[in-house]
């Protein structure tokens, strides 16, 4: 296995279920995968989207049907079995999970929606990078402020310009806008003329809300409502460093298998890339695409 994040989420998921019924913790957990309790955490949320004991904790209320169905042990088994020590603390999981209790559930059976085990055999490499399919999103009307350029797309797969202006938007632009909505959050905003063209619009921006103070040199752009495909990028670098090199396994998804599957309704085609820088650091970095399926 020659990705190193993969390597750690499987890991970490194979560690977990096969220790399921035994007493899991944060550290003995890393400790097991050998990597920081830190680090792990930072990894196993952007992978999965829930906490790493979240996920232990759903996990064990998932199995647990097994046991209400099929066995007559007590509640108070069943919640020593799974590590929540006390029946009490099995009744008020168990209710946050499903909105009912153990015992009127072996009662009268009803179909649930559980955490399954992760699955990151849906999760593709790129480099030292994964990328996969995140969700299908509703955003409402926001908007963005930032400066507009002409992108050439040739040029940019060579010099990565596309890059360059993003990272001195976020440095030298981005705290000239008084009170964005998230000042950590880089926008990076591609318009698709809709004649073929050599070229794209490349926005490197922020979010902004009507309170906020925009200078006179920046461009301001209303997204109205859409529905899109999320996609995201975790590397194992500085989110400064996240191109159209380390992406382009994820475009080649999407253009050549994803967007083939998908019935479009546009009026005007768009992606953009969201940032949060507060989720990076040196050593790590997040990328969230969005793709618009459908106006709203």
């Amino acid at each position: 296995m020659d990705n190193y994040l993969l390597e750690i989420i499987k890991n970490t998921t194979e560690y977990i279920e096969n220790n399921i019924l035994e007493s899991l913790n944060l550290d003995n957990i890393s400790e097991n995968v050998n990597i920081s309790k830190f680090h792990l955490l930072r990894i196993w949320k952007g992978a999965t989207s829930t906490g790493l004991m979240e996920y232990v904790r759903r996990r064990r209320i998932a199995l647990s049907l097994g046991d209400l169905i099929h066995h007559q042990n007590s509640i108070e088994f069943i919640s020593s079995k799974y590590s929540f020590g006390c029946e009490r603390t099995y009744n008020r999981v168990f209710k946050e999970e499903f909105k009912t209790t153990p015992a009127k559930w072996r009662r009268s059976p009803c179909a649930l929606e559980i955490l399954d085990r992760f699955n990151a055999d849906f999760m593709n490499c790129s480099g030292e990078g994964l990328i996969f399919f995140r969700s299908i999103s509703v955003l409402p009307t926001f908007s963005i402020a930032g400066l507009e350029y002409n992108v050439d797309i040739e040029e940019n797969l060579k010099s990565q310009i596309a890059n360059k202006y993003g990272v001195d938007f976020f440095y030298n632009h981005r705290l000239r806008v008084f009170n964005p909505i998230e000042k950590d959050v880089y926008i990076g905003f591609t318009t698709i003329p809709q004649e073929i063209s050599s070229y794209t619009l490349y926005q490197s921006s922020i979010q902004i809300s009507e309170n906020s103070i925009i200078p006179p040199d920046m461009k301001v752009k209303c997204v109205s409502p859409h529905k899109y495909g999320v996609f995201t990028y975790m590397g194992l670098h500085r989110p400064e460093e996240i191109s159209s090199k380390n992406l382009s396994e994820i475009w080649n998804y999407v253009f050549n298998t994803w967007m083939p599957t998908v019935q479009f309704d546009l009026r005007e085609k768009f992606r953009f890339e969201y940032i949060n820088y507060a989720k990076c650091n040196k050593h790590y970095c997040e990328c969230d695409l969005y793709f618009p399926i459908s106006y709203l």
